[in-house]
């Protein structure tokens, strides 16, 4: 298979944002004039390329942009994907002197590339349209040199097709923008120019493995409703690692499990901020769930204790522990809020730690890490049931080779179908059983202790095969 087809075959219907209801909305629009175009659009005049004319790069789709594609291929016209994809290659061909596709990172430092290009497409929509491109430029070590990001939330009432090409070329301009001006990019380009050697060491395996993805397939169930958090890239406090891909393969799972996309709220990076956070949990919800939901609660990130009080925070994208009052989510606010809700059941799961001994907790700056444990006993209520990555006395850490939170990848191992009991189902009690032991093993391998906690009904039915 060719560098292109192998492309081609992993991104057919990138576009999801041309969904069902991206259709009917433009019958809304009676006879609309259509959006004014460039003069010169389609007269066959070439465009200058902007960017880097020496610099070749290769792209390779994640698994964000697979799973869109796979949704988007059900649910778009074919041309019209096709006009869209035509559209995307030509746009990276305007910044880049070469372009290739590959199937993955393996086969795009095979094709003797200056740079990687991994390729991140996520959509959420209802009646607004939350849409973002990523694009990760990789160096030849492995090492990220940059990424930039184009991300809209473009209301799709009255809006037909020009909504939808409004909606890619906002995205798409904040890309050019960010790639344009990127320092590091611009550099990186300087340094080929003048001769300055580039050692290139293929990787032996990608450098981002495979996410999780899950192997049920449960019948849409338009009762349930999930909220899934994943914070990696803070605005003030170090980095989380994997925790967006811990989440991305949350929602996947879900989906699987029979959750609506329209009824997730996956909030990602600077959309996982404490405003977005707060009206999800204490607005959102409360108008949606009924007396027959399910209701799951997912967050990876960095959790933080109150010194003084001994509580425990979430902390969101813009969190300070400084301030955590002011700018984190306490865990027990949390509780409640799920607890109050008239759902038959909620879950949570949280990958984050909170004595302040490191891992996935922070401390504010100067302050030691509590000795005593931390406040974080959830209310107990017989519509919930809650995991917990580790005890409050504890950290919790990542598996580089797996690219996930350590909890997070056992949990959804487990979930998938390794903790399914012998009449098929998948109870949290026997999750908790498999995980637990495994986590408890892996984190002895790093010489600590982590023991992941349940709390709540462990009869309780997770999924049925």
């Amino acid at each position: 298979m060719t560098l292109e087809s192998s492309w081609k075959t992993a991104t057919r219907g990138c576009l999801t944002a041309l969904t069902a209801s991206a259709f009917l909305s433009g019958c809304a629009g009676g006879m609309s004039m259509p959006s004014r175009q460039d003069p010169f659009s389609g007269l066959g005049l070439p465009q200058a390329q902007a960017g880097y004319p020496d610099l070749s790069i290769a792209l390779v789709a994640s698994v964000n942009t697979k799973a869109t594609v796979d949704l988007g291929h059900r649910n778009l016209a074919g041309k019209m994907t096709d006009d869209w994809l035509k559209q995307d290659f030509e746009f990276f061909q305007r910044h880049f002197g070469k372009v290739v596709h590959a199937g993955s990172i393996p086969e795009a430092w095979a094709a003797g590339v200056d740079l990687v290009a991994v390729y991140d497409v996520y959509e959420q929509s209802g009646m607004s349209c939350k849409y973002d491109e990523t694009v990760v430029f990789l160096l030849p070590n492995g090492a990220e040199l940059d990424r930039v990001r184009g991300a809209t939330d473009t209301s799709m009432l009255f809006g037909g097709t020009d909504w939808l090409r409004k909606c890619v070329g906002d995205v798409q301009s904040q890309l050019a923008a960010g790639i344009t001006g990127s320092k590091k990019l611009r550099e990186f380009a300087q340094n080929k120019t003048v001769g300055i050697p580039i050692v290139v060491q293929k990787p032996s395996a990608p450098i981002l493995p495979d996410i999780l993805r899950p192997s049920m397939t449960a019948k849409s169930d338009e009762s349930a409703f999930a909220i899934v958090v994943g914070i990696e890239r803070y605005a003030r406090i170090p980095q989380a690692d994997f925790a967006e891909r811990d989440a991305q393969s949350m929602t996947e799972h879900l989906l699987a499990m029979g959750v609506p996309r329209r009824n997730i709220i996956h909030l990602a990076g600077q959309e996982a901020s404490y405003s977005s956070l707060k009206k999800y949990l204490e607005s959102w919800l409360p108008k949606n769930v009924q007396s027959g939901s399910r209701v799951f609660f997912y967050f990876s990130g960095h959790g933080a204790p109150d010194v003084g009080t001994g509580e425990a925070y979430l902390l969101p994208w813009d969190g300070d522990p400084a301030f955590l009052k002011d700018t984190a989510y306490p865990t027990k606010r949390l509780y409640e809020q799920l607890a109050g809700l008239p759902a038959k059941e909620v879950v949570v799961a949280t990958d984050a730690c909170f004595s302040g001994a490191g891992g996935r907790s922070v401390l504010a700056k100067g302050a030691r890490p509590l000795v005593l444990k931390v406040d974080t006993d959830p209310i107990t209520a017989g519509n919930i049931t809650i995991f917990a990555a580790s005890a409050s006395d504890q950290i919790t850490s990542t598996l580089e080779d797996k690219g996930h939170g350590m909890f997070t990848y056992y949990f959804l191992k487990g979930l998938g179908g390794e903790a399914r009991d012998a009449s098929g189902r998948v109870t949290a009690q026997g999750l908790q059983d498999y995980l637990k032991p495994k986590v408890q093993d892996a984190a002895r391998r790093q010489n600590r202790d982590q023991d992941p906690a349940l709390h709540g009904p462990g009869s309780r039915e997770l999924v049925r095969f």
